[in-house]
Order: C-alpha cells, then structure tokens, then sequence
C-alpha cells in the first residue's frame, strides 16, 4: 500500500512538472490547494478562511496535532512502550514555549526512529524454523502471557500486535512534518504566505520574532459581527473557556476515581475565578493551562503503569492459580473471600479497548485548542 502511494505521488508530480514544461508556465511558490491565498485572505470571508486552512493547517496546528497523536499512541497500546511514549510526552510539554520545544525536537524525532526500529525488530522475532523458544516462556521462566503482552515481547503463543506499528509510524510521521515546519517558519517568505508562529517569550513579555515587531497587528477587529465570519470568532474566542470547563466537568464526573477528583477540583476553581481569570496576562493564564495539560497527561501514563497491576501482582504471589485460572482446585487454606478475588483477579487481562483512557484522551483536545486560541489572542 505505501508503495502503491509514493508510485501515485510521484507520477502526479511527474505529469503536473511535464504539464508545465510543454506551456512554459512557472511552478507555483509553495506546494498548496489554492496558490492565490495567503495569510492576508484569512480574514475576508469564511471561504476565504478555509481556504487558508486547507492549505496551511498543519503549519499552524502541526504540534498541537503531534501531541494528539501520541495521545492516541498511548490510548491504543497500553502497554510498556505506551509508557516511553508518555514519558517522551512529558518531556516535550515540560518545555511550555515553542522556542524551546523547536530545540528538542530533532531529538524527539530520534526518539520515535529508534522505537519504531526496536519495535519492528520484536515484531518479527525469531524464526519459527529455528526451533528455540522464548526465555520467558516454560520451562526457564512461569511468566503469565498477559505480562509478555504488555511488554511487547516476542512470542510464539501471543505474538505483538503490528497494528502498534501504524500509530508509532503516524506519530513518526505527523514529527517529521512538525520538524519541516520548525525549519521554514523562520523563513521570511514563509512568514509573509502563511503568517507567523511567534510567541511571547521572557518576563518582559514582548515579541521573540525581529520580523512582526516592525509592524503593526493588522487584524481587523471581529468584535463589532460585520460578517458571518466575525460571529464565528466572537463565539469560538468567547465561549472556548466554558466549553472546556464543560468537557471536564463531564470527564470528573463520568468515573469515580482518584485521578477524577482532580478534574472536578480544577473545574471548580475554575468556576469559582470565573471570568476574572480571563483579564490576567496571557502568559499567567497559560501557566493555568499548562498545569492542566501536564496533570493530564500524568493521569494517562498513571493509567498506563497500572494497566497492569492485577496480573504483575498475582503472578509473583499466586503463580499456581494463574496456570490454572479455570480450575476449581484452589488450596483450602485461603478463605471464601480470597478465593473469589483470586478467580476474578486470575481472569482480568490487558483491556483490548482502552475505555479508561477516552475521557482523559478527550480533555485534551479541547485544552491544547484552547491554549492555541489564547496564544493568538497575542
């Protein structure tokens, strides 16, 4: 299939470079949908607007679609190398601005190379001709086949999924992409196409880009509704903050637990700040936000590490009632109570839908959105 696609791209470009040679026509600027829009257009009309957006989405969402895609990497694998992936994560977002993340990306881009290469080695194993099992695997090692899932390990009973591998190589290629984009939005021609991805940076507050210090914001003012396309920014950079404290009040209240209570105390301070939050400086209301994200993406790899729990535990201290989890010949010496726990404990596996992890994959859609959403309030 990947290479039926690159054959497709190469003869489209092939036949648009032969289509231009034979009518001497000059080859478009940037490789976009409509050549005739730029960043000047966006605010004309809501075609216009969408226009602009089909042809430079991912150069302005490009990282808040990246950290979504490793989000859905750790919700569909729960498993060891969804940890990596979540640790990686973390270690993305502790660096809050752009300029920052911009220096540590290339070596997050390794990061992911090196993991899909590992992963792609344990997918494929040893070979079956060659008549050796796994260390892991009776006689050397009692080690309960949902624990080798969960490791990701090389098995002959329950091989690895190489489904895994399709998230890990969207994840790997939305950081290319995003690595592309660092590089051309210093460029000053990129910068008058597509805009600018500037933020505020340093204490003072003030501009990190030379280029759009010259000159003055030219935005023009949406809060009068002149168009149907104003009335569109008044509602999404007006009601953005109570849509969000609306999909986590939703998520605090949908499970009872521990990592939920922290949903209803941030909503609840939220609530209780209320508008006044709004009237701080972006950079102070965007510490708000950033201690939001970072509490979300603990409780996804918390959820992760504990996946696990039932199975690693029982395996060290009741081996024997997990080599027999339907067998009704438990020691007498454990008490009716223990027994049930044991069966029901015995039969719990790795969630083959990763239902505990919706709520907290859907939180942060709306909050990395609304961190953007502020960022160009700038």
């Amino acid at each position: 299939m990947m290479l039926a696609l690159l054959a497709f791209e190469v003869t489209v470009y092939r036949h648009q470079e032969l289509y231009r040679l034979r009518r001497n026509k000059v080859p478009p600027p940037t490789r976009t949908l409509f050549h005739d829009i730029t960043r000047r257009h966006l605010d004309d009309s809501i075609p216009s607007c969408i226009k602009y957006f089909l042809n430079y989405f991912f150069y302005k969402f490009g990282l808040e679609t990246c950290f979504l895609l490793a989000v859905n990497v750790i919700g569909q694998r729960m498993d060891l190398f969804a940890v990596g992936h979540a640790f990686g994560l973390i270690a993305i977002l502790s660096r809050r601005s752009r300029k920052r993340i911009t220096s540590v990306w290339p070596m997050y881009c390794y990061f992911l190379s090196g993991l899909f290469c590992f992963q792609y080695l344990l997918c494929i194993g040893f070979p079956p001709a060659a008549c050796k099992d796994y260390p892991w695997r009776p006689p050397s090692s009692n080690m309960d086949s949902n624990v080798v899932k969960w490791l990701f390990l090389p098995d002959h009973l329950t091989p690895p999924n190489p489904l895994f591998l399709l998230y890990d190589f969207l994840l790997l290629l939305g950081a290319s992409l995003q690595l592309q984009v660092f590089e051309e939005e210093l460029q000053p021609s990129v910068q008058i196409l597509a805009g600018d991805n500037c933020e505020l940076d340093g204490e003072d507050q003030q501009l990190t880009d030379p280029i759009r210090q010259l000159h003055l914001n030219n935005v023009p003012d949406f809060m009068m509704c002149r168009s149907y396309l104003d009335m569109m920014k008044v509602i999404i950079f007006s009601y953005m903050f109570w849509f969000v404290l609306t999909i986590i009040f939703i998520t605090g209240t949908t499970r009872i637990s521990i990592f939920c209570m922290g949903y209803l105390v941030a909503c609840f301070y939220f609530l209780l700040v209320g508008g006044d939050l709004l009237l701080k400086p972006v950079r102070s209301i965007l510490v708000y936000w950033d201690c939001l994200i970072g509490y979300n993406v603990f409780v996804i790899t918390m959820k992760n590490i504990l996946s696990v729990r039932y199975i690693i535990i029982i395996t060290i201290t009741h081996p024997p009632l997990i080599s027999h989890q339907f067998s009704t010949s438990i020691p007498p010496s454990h008490p009716p109570t223990t027994i049930c726990t044991l069966r029901s404990a015995a039969r719990t596996s790795i969630p083959s839908h990763p239902s505990s992890l919706v709520c907290p994959s859907v939180v942060v859609h709306p909050l990395l959105c609304n961190c953007r959403h502020l960022l160009l309030l700038i």
